[in-house]
C-alpha cells in the first residue's frame, strides 16, 4: 500500500500555489537569497489578477494562506501594507474554517483531511497564522480547536480519536476503508498536530489542555509504533478491518514516513521536557539513516516523498539535538543524506514539494535565516 500521492501534492500551475505556480518559484528565489527586486517581480505577476478571492481554494499551498506566509518571510520593511491587508483576510478566513469544524464537533460527525491537516486543512492555515501573526488572539482559537480534535468523538455508537477520517487515504470514499481512517502521517494526519501544537508551545503559545494533547498524540502513536529488527517505524495510517494492516515500513518520507514522524516526536518531546521521549525519537531517525538500503528506498526526489525533504528533516533534527556521544549525533548522517539528495532522481512534478525547486531549496542549506521549511512543519 503506497501514500495517497495524487491528493498530496497534486501539481497545481495557479500563479497562486506554492507548488507549482509563480508563488513558488518566488519562495525558491526568497529560500535562495536572490536580489528583492526578483522576488517583487514574481508576486506582482502571481498577485497580477487581482484581489484574492476568499471563497475560492484557499490552503497553505494555494491562494490567501499560501499569500501570507510568503509575504511572512519578505523583509519586514516590506510589503507593509500588503501584509496588513492579507492578514486580515486570513483571519476572517480562518474564523470561518474554525465555525464550520466547530459545528461538525458539535453534530457528531467524522473530520476529513481538508477540515484539519497540513496540506488542506486548518493545522496549515495555522501555519499561515503563526507565520504572519503571531501575537493575534485568532491563533488561540485555532489552538483550542486543535486541542478539541485530539479528543475522542462518538460517531454511530463507535468512540472514535477525534482526527479519525470518514473516507479513505486518497481523501475520497474508498470500499476498502467503510469506516474511514486514523491518519497518522505529517502531511495529513496526526504528526501534523503534533508538530504544529508542539512548536506553538514551544513559542509560549499555549491554551488550556495543549499539555495533556501533546501527551494524548504522543501515545497514540506509541500505540501504533512497529519494530523491525533495530528500526522503529509507523505505518501511514490505521483503520478497522480490511485493509489488512501494513506490515513493513514504506520508504523514509517527510510525508508520511518515519522521518516527519520522529520530526513531530521530537518536537513534541523537546516542548514538554521528556527526554526519553526525545531519545528515542531521535533513535527512531538514526536506525531509519543506518539502514545500508536506504537510497533504493526511493523512486523520485523531492521534499515530500524524497531524499530531500529527508534532508531537511535531519537538518532540522540534528539542529535540535543536544549534546550526544558522537556515534549518537544524527549530524553525522548529513553528508551521505545531501549527496542522496543531489543524485539525479527524477521528478514527478515542478514545484515545491515533488519538484526540483523545493530539492534546490533543500541543497541550499541554511545559508540565510528564512525559514522557509515552516510550512513543512519543521521549525
Amino acid at each position: 500500500m503506497t501514500a495517497p500521492d495524487s491528493i498530496l501534492t497534486a501539481t497545481d500551475t495557479s500563479p497562486l500555489s506554492l507548488n507549482g505556480g509563480t508563488l513558488g518559484t518566488a519562495l525558491l528565489y526568497l529560500a535562495t537569497g536572490s536580489p528583492p527586486e526578483t522576488v517583487h517581480t514574481l508576486l506582482r505577476t502571481a498577485l497580477a489578477d487581482g484581489p484574492i478571492d476568499p471563497a475560492s481554494r484557499n490552503t497553505l499551498f494555494h491562494g490567501l494562506p499560501a499569500v501570507a506566509f510568503l509575504l511572512s518571510l519578505t523583509p519586514p520593511e516590506g510589503y507593509r501594507s500588503a501584509r496588513t491587508t492579507v492578514r486580515e483576510h486570513l483571519i476572517a478566513l480562518t474564523r470561518h474554517r474554525l465555525a464550520a469544524a466547530t459545528r461538525r464537533i458539535e453534530d457528531g460527525r467524522l473530520t476529513s483531511f481538508a477540515e484539519y491537516d497540513l496540506i488542506t486543512g486548518l493545522t496549515g492555515i495555522g501555519v499561515a497564522l503563526r507565520s504572519i501573526d503571531p501575537d493575534g488572539d485568532l491563533l488561540d482559537d485555532l489552538l483550542r480547536y486543535l486541542v478539541r480534535l485530539t479528543r475522542p468523538i462518538r460517531h454511530e455508537h463507535h468512540e472514535r480519536p477525534g482526527w479519525w477520517v470518514h473516507h479513505g487515504p486518497q481523501a475520497h470514499p474508498d470500499p476498502d476503508f467503510p469506516e474511514g481512517h486514523a491518519n497518522l502521517g505529517l502531511a495529513h494526519g496526526i504528526s501534523g498536530v503534533l508538530g504544529f501544537l508542539a512548536l506553538t508551545h514551544r513559542d509560549g503559545r499555549t491554551v488550556d489542555g495543549h499539555t495533556e494533547a501533546l501527551e494524548r498524540l504522543c501515545a497514540a502513536l506509541d500505540e501504533h509504533e512497529h519494530h523491525d529488527g533495530e528500526r522503529t517505524w509507523w505505518p501511514g495510517w490505521v483503520s478497522t478491518g480490511h485493509p489488512a494492516p501494513l506490515t513493513t515500513p514504506g520508504p523514509p518520507s517527510w510525508c508520511y514516513g518515519t522521518p516527519g514522524i520522529a520530526r513531530a516526536r521530537q518536537l513534541a518531546a523537546l516542548a514538554l521536557g521528556d527526554t526519553p521521549r526525545r531519545l528515542h525519537a531521535e533513535q527512531a531517525m538514526d536506525t531509519c539513516l543506518s539502514d545500508p538500503r536506504l537510497v533504493n528506498h526511493f523512486t523520485y526526489g523531492g521534499l515530500c516523498h524524497g531524499p530531500a525533504g529527508l534532508l531537511q528533516v535531519l537538518r532540522r533534527m540534528s539542529e535540535d539535538q543536544p549534546a550526544v556521544r558522537p556515534e549518537q549525533r544524527l549530524e553525522r548522517h548529513l553528508t551521505a543524506v545531501r549527496e542522496h539528495a543531489a543524485a539525479p532522481f527524477p521528478h514527478r512534478e515542478s514545484g515545491l514539494l515533488e519538484g526540483k525547486e523545493g530539492t534546490t531549496m533543500a541543497l541550499a542549506g541554511r545559508a540565510s535565516a528564512l525559514a522557509w521549511d515552516r510550512c513543512m512543519l519543521l521549525v
